[in-house]
């Protein structure tokens, strides 16, 4: 692995002084000498050759070279027992029967849908590389843009669900997930139930303490230590935390004027705001935003029955318990959840020899981008590259 990655490296350094065309001319033919070399050479090597196939099939690359030596995955609804309901899942496989590593993927708050492209891309993207890829779907979290800590409970019945399936190699399975579900990966990784099982876990785009975001969030700023950084929050993390903080309230009154209010079908002079609970106006507060001071003291003054969820949720009271090798990848624009609380997640697993952290400029929060500074995007690739190595290696 360290002899091919200096090739990479030197590899990029030259790409960088080439032109657009020369550029990607150069990546289709380091791609075919790849799979040629590959395919003689060890284990480690076909990680190689099918992480480098993985990555340029995920990113804005000019070619998608893995759908050229493989077929196209199959694609299952499951339908199987959870703790309180049904539990439905997409899972992805290659169709010649084949035992292999499996993986559980979560897409958290306001995922995209099971016929997403981006999501039917990576799926397959994976399964090609030698996973059997089970995407688990939630309706509160995925359709009603709220974060329901039973998922975290859904998710350890989904990864029992899923090793115990006949031509799923239990020894070498894992977990992954996007932005919020990231987090909530992580958290089902530390169960008792299923930490033992587990080989490895990948976040990406998480959280570290939710009280944390949540306080960020009501302040527009970015606290990290002693530093404070104004954050334009994007309008999908200012929904869901409102979504939650106006679930808190007691009122039906009030959490419909509440939605009303911010989800535009009634404007800031209707008569009937006047009439919100001393409640509803500390939660409006946060909604709207508050200096640090404020804003801490209405975070305390919500439930207890909330606080006490935002525990559940937070992976600061859980990865001492992750057995599993752990991963964390993070967008350094990202302005949904910002960088600064995977970093925080990768302080705490500081020393940890089965521990990797990435940093990419690549991803709109949790999204490839569609940026064509392909030298931009080949130097950005090799970084996602070896972060996703460190993972397809378990499929070999």
């Amino acid at each position: 692995m360290s002899g091919i990655s200096t090739i990479l490296k030197v590899s990029i350094s030259w790409v960088e002084r080439l032109s657009m065309t020369t550029t990607i001319t150069f990546f289709i033919v380091f791609l075919i000498l790849i799979v040629i070399v590959g395919t003689v050479i060890s284990p480690q090597g076909r990680a190689v050759i099918h992480t480098s196939l993985f990555v340029s099939q995920i990113l804005d690359l000019p070619i998608k070279p893995q759908t050229w030596f493989i077929d196209t995955p199959i694609r299952q609804k499951v339908i199987y027992p959870g703790p309180h309901t049904e539990l439905v899942s997409d899972v992805y496989s290659l169709s010649d029967g084949e035992s292999r590593p499996g993986i559980l993927l979560f897409l958290g708050a306001n995922a995209a849908g099971r016929d997403d492209p981006d999501v039917i891309r990576l799926g397959q993207a994976l399964a090609r590389s030698g996973f059997i890829v089970m995407f688990h779907w939630s309706q509160s979290m995925g359709e009603q843009n709220e974060l329901d800590p039973s998922e975290i409970e859904n998710l350890v019945w989904a990864f029992q669900h899923l090793i115990a399936q006949p031509k799923v190699v239990d020894s070498k399975t894992g977990i992954g997930g996007f932005s919020v579900g990231g987090s909530f990966a992580l958290i089902a990784a530390s169960d008792s139930r299923i930490r033992d099982n587990i080989a490895f876990v990948n976040s990406f785009g998480g959280y570290f303490d939710a009280h944390d975001l949540f306080l960020q969030i009501a302040t527009r700023s970015i606290i990290d230590s002693n530093t404070q950084i104004d954050w334009q929050v994007d309008p999908l993390t200012l929904r869901v935390f409102s979504n939650e903080v106006i679930g808190s309230l007691t009122s039906d009154v009030d959490k419909e004027l509440l939605k009303g209010l911010y989800s535009g079908r009634i404007t800031a002079e209707y008569s009937e705001l006047a009439k919100l609970s001393p409640q509803a106006l500390k939660v409006k507060g946060l909604i709207d935003g508050e200096d640090l001071e404020a804003a801490r003291k209405l975070m305390a003054e919500l439930p207890q029955e909330v606080l006490m969820d935002l525990d559940s949720i937070s992976p600061r009271n859980h990865v001492h318990n992750i057995k599993a090798e752990v991963l964390i990848i993070h967008d350094v624009a990202d302005l949904l959840i910002p960088v600064s609380e995977s970093r925080k997640l990768a302080s705490a697993f500081e020393g940890n020899a089965n521990f990797k952290y990435t940093e990419t400029d690549l991803f709109d929060h949790v999204r490839p981008t569609k940026d064509r500074n392909w030298r931009k995007t080949l130097i950005g690739g090799f970084k996602v590259y070896k972060h996703m190595y460190r993972i397809i290696r378990f499929a070999m």
